[in-house]
Order: C-alpha cells, then structure tokens, then sequence
C-alpha cells in the first residue's frame, strides 16, 4: 500500500487525502494550523463563480463528500449577490468538525499544528536513465512555529508527496 502525504489542509489537500484514501493509500495529512480547510473557514461561500467550478472538480475527482458536508451545512443556498451568483453560505463552525471527523472515519492520519519545515531526500537509480533525486520524508516541527524551545521534531515518511499548501504560501522564518 502506497503512503501519500498530503501538505496542507485546506479543501484541496482534504479532497486529496479523500481520493487518496478512496484509490486504497494511506493517508497523513499535515496542517500547520489548528482547523482544517484553511481559508474556506473564512467566508463560509461554496459554489460562487469560480468555486462554483472547484467544488464540481472535486466531486468528479472523488472528494463527493466534502460537499455533501457543506451543502448539509449551508444555511442559504442559490444566492446571488454583488460578484457573487448561485453561492451557498455556509455555517464554518459546523464544516470543520464534520470534515476532521470524515477523514478520520475514513482512515486519514491528521497532524495539525505541524509545519513542514525541510524534506530528506535520496538518489536512485530508475530504468533507462542515470540517477534522479526524489523526496524520501518531510521534517516536521510539532507546536506552534519554530521559536519554541525543546520543539518536537519528527520525521514523516512517504511513497507520494502532494503540495496543496494554497494561497497563503509557505511558512516564513520571519515570523
């Protein structure tokens, strides 16, 4: 069985680690803050213009039932509004913990509040070429940021490595 390690859990790296999940890997996902889907907590809109598109993407793609959730959460749907048409509103206090709970009932390993912060890699020699370097585990740093005294540090293995780390970019030594 092939572990995939998704980065990231925000509604693309949930979706991942479903379809990941559903296709028979095993799944870890990381997150560095304490609640999944990241900025969707933010607005609570699904289904508006471009998202609207997304979220159909990623019911095809396999993850039907991060949309189901949120649709059994939405508290107005088909609203059109300044920017906005056909968007559901929904209640980001009750997605968030129906969507830990899905991917825990379906075997995702969840690590929040934990940061990538350097990756092992390894050479290998593949079929008809010479070496090539891949990615062998993530470091990562359990708590909250990289000033902590006695910072947990532990070592994530993987077969596959999948970045949805988003819009709000990486973490930054600057903090």
């Amino acid at each position: 069985m092939y572990r995939v390690v998704v980065i990231g859990g925000g509604w693309s790296g949930c979706a991942a680690a479903v379809a990941a999940r559903k296709a028979g890997a095993s799944v870890v996902l990381i997150e560095k803050t304490d609640l999944l889907l990241g900025l969707g907590n933010v607005g609570g809109i699904m289904r508006n213009n471009g998202r609207f598109t997304a979220a159909e993407e990623n019911i095809a793609l396999g993850a039907s039932e991060l949309f189901q959730i949120t649709d059994s959460c939405s508290r107005h749907r088909n609203v059109d509004f300044p920017g906005h048409k056909h968007a559901s509103l929904y209640d980001v206090m009750k997605v968030e913990p129906q969507v830990r709970r899905l991917l825990k009932d379906i075997g995702v390993e969840i690590h929040i509040m934990t940061r990538v912060i350097d990756v092992v890699t390894e050479m290998a020699e593949l079929p008809e070429e010479k070496l090539k370097k891949y990615i062998k585990s993530l470091i990562v740093t359990n708590g909250t940021g990289l000033g902590q005294k006695n910072m947990e540090v532990q070592t994530i293995e993987g077969d596959v490595f999948i970045e949805c780390t988003g819009s709000t970019g990486p973490y930054s030594l600057r903090q």
